[in-house]
């Protein structure tokens, strides 16, 4: 039995833009049909959802049957919630509000086995097939991929040195914690936001990382994919039913 290659990890190190789309009401059911729309990469979000590690499981299993990439973003840098999201199978992590090189050192060390890190050790789990994958543990880094959010003024102003941090993969914007840090809640296309926006890019650029952006409005998906972003998220599986529903009741009120 082999691992299936991280086509994200392969796709964003090379360039190459992968389109993805937030799910965010903890169910296996709504991330079984977001997974089968063809998005490149669907997050399974652990941070403003209600989701929990049986929760979390229960989408990946079902992502198990599609192409698409899933993406666990976890509450913190808790390297024992690191731990245990990697045990189950999650392989591209996503860790919310990543302010310095140190933090992202971290994070990268509770991603790793002994001796480069200190992942904890168990012989079978769900991420190596239940002791299936020969010689996982010696490779289980190839296949992760680690997404950081920048979500501050002190990870934009770190983020050329969080960049080059070896094993982070990708810098990811959070356009809605950012604006709001940086005093414009609800405002990201602000000038000062959009400037802070860029510069986290070009870091990103710069150390030969990939960055990423969510992006729900299309015109800002297109320009953010023109101006270089290769991880990008384009909508929510909680703003579609949202949004379908409140067009769908309106044809009707109107």
């Amino acid at each position: 039995m082999q691992e299936r290659l991280n086509m994200l990890k392969a796709a964003t190190a090379a360039g190459r833009a992968h389109i993805g789309i937030w799910c965010s009401l903890a169910s296996a059911l709504t991330t079984e049909i977001v997974a089968g729309s063809g998005a490149d990469w669907v997050l399974i979000d652990g941070e403003h959802s209600p989701n929990h590690l049986r929760s979390i499981m229960a989408q990946l299993q079902v992502m198990g049957g599609f192409d698409s990439e899933a993406v666990v973003r976890l509450p913190s840098d808790d390297p024992n919630l690191i731990k245990q999201a990697l045990d189950i199978g999650a392989r591209s992590l996503m860790i919310p509000n990543v302010r310095t090189a140190d933090q992202a050192r971290a994070i990268v060390a509770a991603m790793t086995y002994a001796p480069g890190g200190f992942r904890g050790f168990s012989v079978g789990h769900r991420a190596n097939g239940f002791g299936r994958i020969a010689g996982y543990h010696a490779k289980a880094r190839e296949q992760q991929l680690l997404a950081v959010q920048i979500e501050d003024e002190l990870g934009v102003a770190n983020a050329a040195e969080i960049a080059a941090v070896d094993g982070v993969d990708v810098l990811f914007v959070g356009p809605g914690d950012l604006s709001t840090n940086m005093g414009a809640m609800g405002n990201p296309g602000a000038a000062h936001v959009q400037e802070a926006i860029s510069s986290v890019r070009q870091a990103a650029t710069a150390a030969a990382k990939a960055s990423g952006i969510l992006a729900p409005a299309k015109a800002d998906a297109d320009r953010y994919l023109a101006e270089g972003f290769t991880m990008v998220a384009v909508g929510s599986d909680l703003g579609l039913l949202a949004r379908g529903s409140d067009a769908l009741i309106a044809l009707f009120n109107q």
